[in-house]
């Protein structure tokens, strides 16, 4: 019989210490590669789920604000929505609601270099203590570091307001503007959030349209009693900022082209900030929140635009308001423009999708006592350009 010689050096023929290590490595990079996605795939949903669980505070502290406000509110409206000059109006109410105090919007006129001159800042009228659902998610209170009349400017006391961390209005995936065009100065400084920018993440639903005569009414929830909301199951009063001029984009529909301000060209996109184009985190009027797409797959043209969003019809649309010397926030019934101007404006203004909606139709538009005297839609403070 023949045996096998076995010495001792035998033992150690398997592996060297030096294949073991680069084995080692190699598992370790394998497993590197299949867990980064996975890491940043959990990072993105935990983004997605905090953000709504925001989203769910401001909507649910919107409808205690509804229950004690006089006017019944279904959005907090600021003061100083009613003490601008109607026929040079600078804000509509889309971040005013809440937030700190914001960098972005230069009004030079205000005799402060930026960013103490933002129109979304303190020096503004719209610091964080002006906000007014912060009494409801920051009971504590704040104070606005803007000096009285003839004291100096203290800047470092007014950098408080705009570095306040209040996370109750910021989306953790808030990475800065889309790259469509709109809110130039927004889109000048990439890097900066919507949260510093604007104060807010989120953007109110004031859906505002405007008629002959510049006058212009209230088509959302936007100065509206909560209980004139119809279906609040569909109708939302809050967005992420980042989607707020998605439903804008060039469409199809030529006959709607003066509603459309945005073009991002042939299958162009408003990016979103959970990783999804055109799909948007919505909190809605009866409090729940839900993510929704601003796009109507399939309909796009032979240049690539497409739908986004539903365009339908009214069989009898409401008559427009008749705004002249009608009190902000009240009912205003009216006719103007033939029933064929009529139609065709509704048929361009309903704005809907898959569980959602704009804007408020059947009910009346609200006057805001405002006036714009420019062709198109309202301008939104002057973000979007025509």
């Amino acid at each position: 019989m023949i045996r096998a010689r076995y010495t001792r050096h035998d033992a150690y023929l398997g592996f060297t210490v030096a294949e073991l290590l680069a084995a080692c490595t190699c598992v370790g990079l394998l497993v590197l590669f299949v867990a980064v996605p996975s890491l940043k795939s959990l990072a993105s949903e935990s983004k997605y789920s905090k953000c709504l669980d925001r989203m769910r505070a401001i909507g649910q502290a919107s409808l205690i604000y509804s229950a004690t406000d006089v006017a019944e509110s279904a959005i907090p409206v600021h003061e100083k929505q009613f003490q601008q000059d109607p026929y040079d109006p600078l804000y509509m109410g889309a971040y005013e609601w809440g937030g700190k105090s914001g960098v972005g919007a230069p009004i030079h006129n205000f005799g402060y270099p930026p960013p103490y001159n933002s129109r979304y800042g303190t020096v503004a009228g719209f610091g964080p203590a002006k906000r007014p659902l912060n009494n409801i998610l920051y009971p504590h209170g704040f104070r606005d570091n803007f000096p009285s009349p003839n004291v100096p400017l203290d800047q470092a006391a007014l950098m408080k307001d705009t570095g306040l961390a209040l996370d109750k209005y910021r989306c953790p995936a808030d990475d800065g503007p889309p790259k469509a065009a709109h809110c130039y100065d927004w889109m000048n400084n990439p890097a900066r959030t919507s949260f510093d920018h604007f104060g807010n993440s989120y953007a109110a639903n004031t859906f505002m349209v405007q008629y002959s005569g510049g006058r212009i009414s209230s088509n959302s929830p936007y100065l509206r009693p909560l209980s004139q909301v119809p279906n609040p199951s569909r109708v939302f009063n809050y967005e992420e900022n980042i989607g707020r001029w998605a439903w804008a984009c060039k469409r199809p529909i030529a006959e709607c082209d003066w509603v459309a301000v945005l073009d991002p060209g042939p299958g162009g996109t408003v990016r979103g900030w959970h990783g999804k184009n055109w799909t948007y985190n919505f909190a809605f009027a009866d409090g729940h929140v839900d993510k929704k797409a601003i796009y109507v797959e399939g309909t796009q043209d032979t240049e690539g635009y497409a739908e986004h969003y539903l365009l339908d019809e009214l069989t009898s649309p409401p008559f427009p308001p008749n705004c002249s010397g009608c009190p902000p926030g009240s009912y205003c019934p009216g006719n103007e423009g033939t029933p064929e101007e009529l139609n065709q404006t509704y048929r361009c203004i309903i704005v809907r999708g898959d569980g959602w909606q704009k804007d408020t139709l059947p009910a009346p538009h609200i006057c805001t006592g405002l006036y714009w005297g420019y062709s198109g839609r309202p301008s939104f403070e002057g973000c979007v350009s025509d």
